[in-house]
């Protein structure tokens, strides 16, 4: 029994020095980007320019979906078996990049890469 009260007691101040370590991390996160966003290195795009991009992405996704319907059924050639392999990579990284502006409100870009 005494082993199993160590383990729970082990186990509750792991859990707290987890939860003191996300936080310190957060705090570290957040001053690093206030000290970006001060010198100018970091750009925080406004709602209109979110908004313009995810209707920019949703729209190509439109235009190369309207395409891959127009494909033949049958990919009976290379060429067409890989044009239809790239045209799915494509859609699958468009609906990727879609989701994730729509996940993050808040959205920074930088110039130094």
């Amino acid at each position: 029994q005494r082993r199993v009260r160590e383990a729970v007691v082990s186990t509750q101040s792991t859990g707290e020095t987890r939860k003191q370590q996300m936080e310190e991390h957060q705090r570290s996160y957040d001053e690093y980007i206030q000290q970006r966003l001060e010198r100018g290195a970091l750009n925080q795009i406004s709602a209109a320019e979110r908004q313009n991009i995810l209707d920019g992405l949703k729209k190509n996704w439109e235009e190369l979906h309207l395409q891959y319907q127009g494909l033949s059924v049958v990919t009976d050639t290379a060429p067409k078996k890989a044009r239809k392999e790239r045209m799915e990579a494509e859609m699958r990284q468009l609906e990727k990049d879609i989701e994730t502006v729509e996940k993050h409100k808040i959205i920074y870009v930088t110039d130094n890469f």
